[in-house]
């Protein structure tokens, strides 16, 4: 048997080890850092202010979302932005972004509220968000995937099977809505093949604890009323972070292409990442954005700005939390 020592240091500090890596490798590869270094001045820094605008614009529309469905927190814009940035950090450093909504309940438990609220306002944002990705995505799918299928092997199903997942979490919802019987019985095939798999221990166990939270999902979400303009907010934010690498392009002098195509490009890097289990998809997002974006950069320029886009919508989340985490806890 594992240690919990070990067992910690495989699930949280070797994902970002590796992460971490992957970036560095791809920093050190053909002298990418030095070639960026060597481009930098000459960029166009108004562009890339603006793009690192759109990230203060994606964690902004964040806070506003939470500050429309959960009022009672704080008068505050401020405090909001503290939840997101805890989200963002947490999200950015555990696997498949699985501490994000922990750490942000454990915040606002310290700040007064229940966890049973807390936890069904996140839910329902994460509800929100979903849809308009979902949403995004499939738009992306149906009128963009030709210009990008025959960059990348197996586009077409990579791509699908990224929306499948992103569709998941509302589909179970819905389904459990809809019959919660039949749904919990389909799970718990997974579970005990999981077990098989030596993935899960106890999947009555399991299966019991995903029907209570599913359970408390449902009661409690239905009870929270939200206008439309929660909705805009989400398919704004999903917007802002697409906007990155389209300042990046523009801060290279690139000529001019549609907004459209790098909403299209981001939405497909997404999609293709979605199955890695590595903090913030780590090697796949990389990957993936060298092959989705060439076509709106030079060759030469292509790895500088995929760093760039990296570190601004990444490792800036990381750095600002850290800084965020550490002034919270001297308090």
């Amino acid at each position: 048997m594992l240690t919990s020592k070990v067992k910690k240091f495989l699930t949280k500090v070797l994902p970002c080890i590796i992460s971490f890596g992957i970036l560095v490798y791809f920093c050190v590869k053909d002298g990418n850092i030095w070639t960026l270094m060597n481009i930098f001045p000459k960029l166009e820094f108004t562009y890339l202010f603006l793009a690192i605008f759109s990230m203060f614009t994606y964690w902004i529309l964040d806070s506003i979302i939470l500050k429309k469905l959960l009022p009672e927190f704080d008068n505050s814009i401020f405090e909001y932005l503290r939840v997101t940035i805890y989200g963002q950090f947490y999200a950015a450093i555990t696997p498949f972004s699985s501490g994000s909504q922990a750490s942000q309940v454990i915040f606002m438990k310290s700040k007064g509220i229940s966890a049973g609220r807390s936890i069904s306002v996140l839910s329902q944002k994460f509800f929100i968000s979903q849809l308009c990705t979902v949403l995004i995505s499939s738009l992306s799918i149906i009128f963009k995937s030709q210009e990008f299928k025959n960059k990348i092997p197996g586009f077409t199903f990579f791509t699908l099977l990224g929306l499948s997942i992103q569709c998941s979490g509302i589909v179970a919802i819905l389904l459990f809505y809809l019959n919660k019987k039949k749904l919990m019985n389909f799970i718990f095939l997974f579970l005990k093949l999981a077990k098989k798999m030596n993935i899960v221990n106890n999947p009555e166990k399991l299966r019991t604890k995903i029907e209570n939270q599913l359970n408390f999902l449902m009661e409690n979400n239905l009870s929270i009323n939200c206008g439309p303009g929660v909705y805009v907010y989400s398919v704004l934010q999903n917007i802002s972070l697409c906007l990155v690498p389209f300042f990046i392009s523009k801060s290279f002098g690139n000529p001019d292409f549609l907004i459209i195509d790098f909403i299209a490009a981001q939405t497909f890097v997404n999609l293709l990442s979605s199955a890695n289990p590595l903090p913030g998809s780590a090697g796949t997002t990389e990957g993936s954005f060298l092959l989705l974006y060439e076509k709106f950069f030079e060759h030469k320029n292509i790895s500088s700005a995929m760093i760039l886009s990296r570190f601004i919508n990444y490792y800036l989340g990381i750095l600002i939390g850290l800084f965020v985490i550490a002034k919270n806890r001297k308090k």
